[in-house]
């Protein structure tokens, strides 16, 4: 899928949902020695999910990736959050992951508009992929059980509404591919 530099120091941007659950996944099974994870801790609770996902992988791989440490302010509109966090994530690690999908426009309408962010240390490795695509890894990978701790929605902080887009995109990829999604948040 894509390979993680051996000799560089990384970082990765995870937010408790499933893109970037599985990015911090295929990451830290290529290079888990020198890795700092980084959160923004917005209101959508999603960030109350990522220490779960870490000591996930940490158990799964029997590696010891540290806690994320929390950057940006939560305030900002979401399409601000990530510059605002910038000068604090470059300054720690030589490149960065950052996890997100392109939307299904054709199939679920009125979604984001995820774009290719240009920063010199920002690798966007599932952009060209759409949700149902990065469940399939997690079934390849044999990790459905990291999924089952993601947190997807954007209006609710514990459990999921069903109707803000990040819970429909990943109703459409479950339903898509045949698989009960037996989260419980």
């Amino acid at each position: 899928m894509f390979s993680v530099p051996t000799d560089k120091h990384i970082g990765v941007l995870i937010s408790g949902g499933m893109d970037s659950a599985l990015l911090l996944f295929l990451v830290a099974q290529q290079h888990p020695q020198k890795i700092t994870t980084f959160t923004v801790p917005k209101h959508d609770g999603a960030s109350l999910y990522v220490d779960d996902v870490v000591d996930w992988i940490n158990e799964k791989l029997q590696v010891k990736i540290p806690y994320s440490i929390r950057v940006g302010n939560p305030d900002l509109h979401h399409s601000e959050i990530l510059n605002d966090a910038l000068p604090q994530i470059e300054h720690l690690c030589d490149v960065f992951y950052l996890g997100g999908n392109i939307y299904p426009k054709d199939v679920l309408p009125g979604g984001p508009n995820r774009i290719r962010r240009k920063h010199p240390k920002m690798i966007q490795p599932f952009l060209h992929l759409f949700k149902t695509d990065l469940l399939q890894m997690y079934l390849d990978l044999n990790i459905l059980e990291l999924s089952r701790i993601t947190h997807t929605c954007t209006e609710w902080s514990v459990g999921r509404c069903k109707q803000c887009w990040q819970c429909k995109e990943r109703i459409w990829a479950f339903s898509t591919l045949g698989i009960e999604d037996l989260t419980n948040t």
